[in-house]
């Protein structure tokens, strides 16, 4: 204890003894900032030592403690005093094994970067250099730099040991300072910082940063990767051959040969079996091929043509294609699906496989080769048109190209729309187009779908004519018309007084009404004095001609009603012998001299002759009814009939001297002929005709008697 009190005792005195007074302690160093006294082991003195230094400065840790050194970063000048470590060097600081407090200069191939490096790790890379590191015996490290292999570089101013440069690259020398001296080498060149070899075709000739090599020319290239000259582009792409008067030349393959190998060759080989190539420039014989239209038949030692109905769309070795059964082509060597063809009259049966048959039974084709589409189908005669094997029952003969090959069938026609079964009064023979054809005026069939004219009768209503045309009964008759076994027919009169209301009647049921000239109850002939012009019914009596007036039996019209006395167109007919006229006393005048003579059935005519002072002289003439020899007629009109009388000697002037005649008929007819005749005179015994005529007589007047029963044509009905 008392050891112990005496030492801090002497602690507190020393401590006492410098504050009160600071040693000074650059006595121990110049640049000692702080010091003390410490005991010397081993004795009871003490002695100053230093315990910090001033800044940049440190303690030299040897168990002195009276040296300051220079800091790490810092070196000793030559007035001892710590200055920063110049760039390039490094200053570990002053210690005993550097007691001069030098700077320390880096391994070769290094340096530093800046002033104040405090160790030899600061020391830096120069441009081409790479730092290495090693641990000696020691334990200690200790680093080098070396100068960069070729294909290796270093920018400098890092830690870091020689980079490599991209594989495939290298460097012109050893010490390369940047990736930029990395190049690829003869026979490369440089693709996304590697090297790579020149690939074949192309080559290189020295270091090069070039994306690509240098090509060999068209068509040439060089025997393996890596080439490093021109002169390694010798070789004939597949495809060339090298010209033989300039082996910097390829030229390609002419069509139709090829060339497979990579070689010095001057010529291509022909390709085998006639085959083609599609370009110039084949390189193999799998180029060459059968073209379009074309193939190689098995056994066949060159390429022929398609047959017609097959063919081949591309350029290949397969055989060609058929159509399919029924098509065709319209030649050899086709070279599309298209090019198959329908043929006319034929139609597609299937498309999958493709078929095509002729059209029959009832269909038709085209008329021209057509495209093997879908709707290239056979079409469908209309209705009721069929071809002519289904008309005849028998095969088909020929090819149906069109509608025309749908025909009607046996009594049948066509129409505008469709056809149709052949009316009656119509036919066709059938097995063609035509339309149904009429029998013709007059003519039908007995029923629809006849086929011949021979089997055209007469219709009902007419009759076969006498001139061989047929010709519509008249009203008054009728006609059932003809029968396939008697095709002619004729008019049947209906019964006596009867008659149809129209033309062409077709039975006697028509016959229902009276003809004309006829009335009343059965329909009789109308009396004179009556007519009828036909049609009344049954019962309907005879029209009366007017008052003074009358007809010849069965009149048809009120223009066959003649007046009872007609002037003579002049004054008088004379006779020839005067005394037959028979005086008549009671007439104080013409009207009443024609009243009397009208009221005489055997008056033929009467002559009134004026006296001065008033009055006159009626004469009457009456026939001969017992024994006459003279036919006089008098003209009615123009002819229209003629009022006939017996007597025994002529009446009026005579026209001409008299002309023998073949009868009465043809003196009527002459008579009639001339307009200035009004009487014809026929003597039967000498058949002598005399025509005449009134003549003129101052106060003399004459008129005929017409009665009924003296017509002509009542008399010769």
């Amino acid at each position: 204890m008392a050891s112990r009190w005496n030492l801090e005792a002497e602690e507190q005195g020393r401590n006492l003894l410098q504050a009160a007074k600071s040693p000074n302690c650059t006595r121990i160093d110049a640049h000692c900032s702080q010091c003390r006294n410490q005991r010397i082991p081993g004795t009871r003195r003490s002695e100053l030592v230093c315990s910090s230094c001033a800044s940049g400065y440190r303690l030299r840790r040897d168990g002195i403690s009276k040296t300051c050194d220079c800091a790490p970063g810092l070196a000793m000048d030559a007035d001892k005093n710590c200055q920063p470590c110049t760039q390039g060097n490094f200053c570990p600081g002053g210690d005993a094994t550097n007691p001069t407090n030098a700077e320390s200069t880096c391994p070769d191939g290094l340096l530093t970067t800046f002033a104040g490096a405090k160790s030899q790790a600061q020391c830096f890379t120069k441009p081409g250099y790479g730092r290495t590191s090693s641990k000696g015996s020691d334990g200690k490290v200790s680093l080098a730099g070396v100068v960069c292999d070729i294909a290796t570089y270093n920018v400098g101013q890092n830690t870091a040991g020689c980079q490599k440069c991209g594989a495939g690259l290298t460097t012109a020398a050893i010490g390369s300072t940047s990736a930029a001296a990395c190049q690829a080498p003869a026979g490369s060149y440089t693709d996304k910082g590697i090297g790579k070899l020149c690939q074949k075709g192309t080559y290189s000739i020295a270091l090069n940063s070039n994306a690509n090599c240098i090509p060999c020319p068209d068509g040439i290239t060089t025997a393996n990767e890596g080439a490093t000259t021109a002169a390694a582009c010798s070789l004939a792409l597949k495809g060339y051959f090298i010209d033989s008067t300039n082996s910097t030349n390829a030229i390609k393959c002419p069509l139709d040969t090829y060339q497979d190998q990579e070689a010095a060759v001057d010529s291509c080989t022909t390709c085998p079996n006639g085959w083609k190539t599609k370009e110039t420039g084949a390189t193999g014989v799998a180029l060459c091929l059968a073209p379009p239209g074309f193939e190689l038949v098995d056994g066949a030692t060159t390429i022929t043509a398609c047959a017609a109905g097959s063919y081949k769309a591309d350029w290949n070795r397969n055989p060609c294609v058929a159509c399919g059964s029924g098509l065709i082509t319209k030649e050899a060597g086709s070279v599309s699906k298209d090019a198959c063809l329908v043929p006319a009259g034929y139609g597609l049966t299937s498309l999958s496989p493709m078929v095509a048959a002729p059209c029959e039974k009832n269909t038709y084709g085209d008329s021209v080769d057509r495209a093997a589409v879908a709707n290239a189908r056979c079409t469908a005669c209309p209705a009721d048109m069929f071809t002519l094997d289904i008309l005849n029952s028998a095969a088909r003969v020929g090819l149906y190209t069109s509608e025309a090959a749908c025909l009607v069938k046996e009594g049948w026609g066509t129409t505008a729309t469709l056809p149709q079964e052949c009316p009656v009064g119509t036919y066709n023979e059938g097995k063609n187009r035509l339309p149904c054809r009429s029998c013709g005026t007059g003519w039908t069939t007995v029923a629809a779908g006849k086929t011949a004219a021979t089997q055209c009768v007469i219709q009902a209503g007419w009759k076969m004519a006498a001139d061989g045309i047929p010709a519509p009964c008249d009203k008054g008759s009728f006609s059932i018309g003809g029968t396939e076994g008697a095709p002619n027919a004729t008019c049947t009169a209906c019964a006596t007084g009867y008659s149809t209301q129209e033309d062409e009647s077709t039975s006697n049921d028509e016959c229902t009404v009276c003809a004309p000239g006829f009335g009343g109850t059965g329909c009789g002939q109308c009396t004179w004095g009556t007519f009828a012009s036909g049609g009344a019914k049954e019962g309907d009596a005879c029209a009366s001609c007017a008052v003074g007036s009358t007809s010849k039996k069965g009149a048809t019209q009120s223009q066959q009603c003649y007046s009872t006395l007609i002037d003579a167109r002049n004054d008088v007919f004379n006779l020839a012998d005067e005394n037959a006229w028979t005086p008549d006393n009671t007439s104080a005048n013409a009207a009443a001299c024609g009243d009397v003579c009208t009221g005489s059935a055997n008056c033929v005519m009467y002559k009134f002759v004026s006296a001065a002072g008033g009055g006159g002289q009626c004469s009457l003439l009456s026939e001969e009814a017992s024994n006459p020899t003279h036919t006089v007629g008098f003209k009615i009109g123009n002819g229209d009939d003629y009022s006939v009388w017996g007597l025994t000697q002529a009446v009026g002037a005579a026209l001409a001297s008299p002309a023998v005649v073949a009868d009465e008929a043809a003196c009527k007819d002459a008579c009639s002929a001339a307009a200035e005749c009004e009487v014809y005179v026929f003597k039967s015994s000498d058949k002598t005709c005399t025509l005449t005529k009134s003549e003129l007589e101052e106060a003399s007047i004459s008129m005929f008697h017409v009665v009924g029963a003296k017509l002509y044509s009542d008399l010769h009905a």
